[in-house]
Formats: C-alpha cells, sequence, structure tokens
C-alpha cells in the first residue's frame, strides 16, 4: 500500500470514519497533506522528498530512521512527538508547536526554523548544521551533545533551558 493511503488511513482512523492505525515502514513520499490528525502515527525508515504538511497534528508519534528533503511543515502541532535517527536536508518548520518533543541522533542541515516553540523537550546528540532560525522558544528544554555549527538564530529565547 502507498504511504499516501497509508496516511490518509490513519486519518480516517483518528477522526473515526473508519481506515486503520498507520505504521508507514520503507516508503517513499512525495504528497501534500493539510489538516489531518496524525497522531500516534509511527514512521520507519521511509524517505519524505518534497512533501508538504499543513496544520496537521502528529501528537506523540514515533518517526525512526526517516530522511525528509525540501519538506515544508507549516502550523502543525507535534508536542510529544519522538524521533530517532531522523535527517532533514534543506527543510522548512514554521509555526509548528514541539512541547514535550523528543529528538535524539537527529541531523539538520540547511533547515528553517521560524516561530517554533520547544517547551519541555529533550534533545541528545542533534546536529543542526547550516540552519537559520527566527523566533523559537522553549522554556525547560533539555540538550545534550547539542551541534549547533554554521547555524544563525534570531530572536532565540530559552527559560530555564540546559544544553550541552
Amino acid at each position: 500500500m502507498s504511504s499516501l493511503q497509508l496516511i490518509l488511513d490513519h486519518d480516517k482512523w483518528r477522526k473515526g470514519t473508519g481506515g486503520a492505525a498507520a505504521g508507514v515502514v520503507g516508503e517513499s513520499d512525495a504528497n501534500v497533506y493539510a489538516g489531518l490528525d496524525l497522531n500516534l502515527i509511527t514512521l520507519t525508515s521511509s524517505r519524505f522528498t518534497g512533501s508538504r504538511f499543513a496544520s496537521t497534528t502528529f501528537h506523540d508519534a514515533v518517526w525512526t530512521d526517516c530522511q525528509f528533503t525540501g519538506c515544508t511543515l507549516k502550523d502543525c502541532d507535534m508536542e510529544g512527538i519522538a524521533m530517532t535517527g531522523c535527517t532533514f536536508i534543506d527543510c522548512t518548520f514554521g509555526e509548528t508547536l514541539l512541547k514535550c518533543s523528543k529528538l535524539t541522533d537527529c541531523t539538520f542541515t540547511q533547515c528553517s526554523w521560524t516561530t517554533l516553540n520547544f517547551d519541555s523537550s529533550h534533545w541528545a546528540q542533534v546536529k543542526l548544521l547550516d540552519c537559520q532560525s527566527h523566533s523559537v522558544t522553549a522554556t525547560d528544554l533539555v540538550g545534550h551533545q547539542v551541534d549547533f555549527t554554521g547555524s544563525r538564530f534570531e530572536d532565540m529565547q530559552l527559560v530555564n533551558a540546559r544544553i550541552n
């Protein structure tokens, strides 16, 4: 089954209109999604190229060993998401909530972050390489072995953060 069908079926399942819980494994995707409920979705070893997610929720989702290239996530709610071993290249994140998220062994290269919130989140072995950011906020962000090489941050407001 295609990643598109799996993702749309997961949204239907979450909304109580049929479908089924999705585990997207080893798929490739380049689709546009808007207004979906993808809470609890698992993405494993999948590649997303040019995919766009708008006004989509990913509460408590689990993403493992996925690659995102040229993707856009705008106005998404990713509270409680766990990402492990994921790579993001030239991706844009805008107006997105990542409260209580857990990022482990993830790399962001040449990505753009605008108006993101990481309250009560945990980062371990996260690399932000040559990224640009504007208006990132976080209260109680904890980060271990975080690499900001070549990145530029404007209006970053961290309260009670403990990084590296």
